[in-house]
């Protein structure tokens, strides 16, 4: 039986996909190898979280700097036990240990895009964004960088996605079992995520709210109905 290598994991997750995959496969990610990636996926959103909240104040980059690895680490824990009860009852023979090592895995690779994409995402705040004006202009800045923030973390989330397929096709020997699974995650994360996000709001910071931790209204509405119901209308000229 060969040793283990000790390896601190997200950088094999970068240098080489497929050792790390193989690793995931053997069943040789242990309890030590998925904190290291849990604790890189909290530095990366750590890091893009401040360059998020930049253009509204230091303290707001401070708060988001905190929480977005609150809701990155928070979504994935919530998603491997829904996908740990659904290799259960596929029959994948997957455990939960398993499981937290593929689904931290993908989002370890979504922080290495996050970490690359940091730096566009301050170039944007200091081009893009003003400190103060009319209020249209304002309010158009801050949609644009509300939308333009969840593209991207939804970016870095579907090349997670990408990896953790990658990774089950090789250990789970259905096909099937693995595309549901697949499919459980990104359902489950595409939910609790956004809904995570929104409850923990504010992110990008609105310039007509004062900057605090969480907004009072915490748990009115959802992410969707404020998406689709307030900002698409307004930058789209519906309102």
């Amino acid at each position: 039986m060969k040793p283990m290598q000790r390896e601190f994991l997200p950088l094999l997750l970068l240098r080489d996909g497929e050792a790390f995959r193989t690793r995931l496969r053997e069943r040789r990610v242990g309890a030590g190898g998925i904190a290291q990636l849990a604790l890189f996926v909290c530095l990366a959103c750590a890091v893009y979280g401040a360059a998020l909240a930049g253009w509204r104040s230091p303290r707001l980059s401070l708060y988001v700097a905190a929480k977005l690895p609150m809701v990155f680490v928070g979504a994935t824990l919530v998603v491997a036990a829904c996908n740990a009860v659904a290799a259960t009852l596929l029959g994948t023979g997957l455990g939960l240990r398993d499981v937290l090592a593929v689904v931290f895995g993908a989002m370890a690779l979504a922080g290495w895009i996050l970490l690359a994409l940091a730096p566009v995402a301050l170039f944007l705040v200091a081009a893009a964004c003003p400190g103060e004006g009319p209020d249209e202009t304002l309010r158009i800045a801050h949609n644009t960088m509300l939308l333009t923030h969840c593209a991207v973390l939804a970016a870095a989330g579907l090349a997670g996605v990408a990896s953790l397929w990658a990774a089950l096709r090789r250990m789970v020997p259905s096909p099937r079992a693995a595309r549901a699974l697949a499919a459980v995650w990104v359902g489950a994360y595409a939910f609790v995520g956004t809904q995570l996000g929104w409850m923990l709001r504010p992110f990008v910071g609105s310039p007509f709210y004062d900057v605090v931790f969480l907004r009072p209204d915490a748990l009115d509405r959802n992410f969707y109905e404020f998406v689709f119901g307030e900002v698409l209308p307004f930058l789209l000229g519906f309102e």
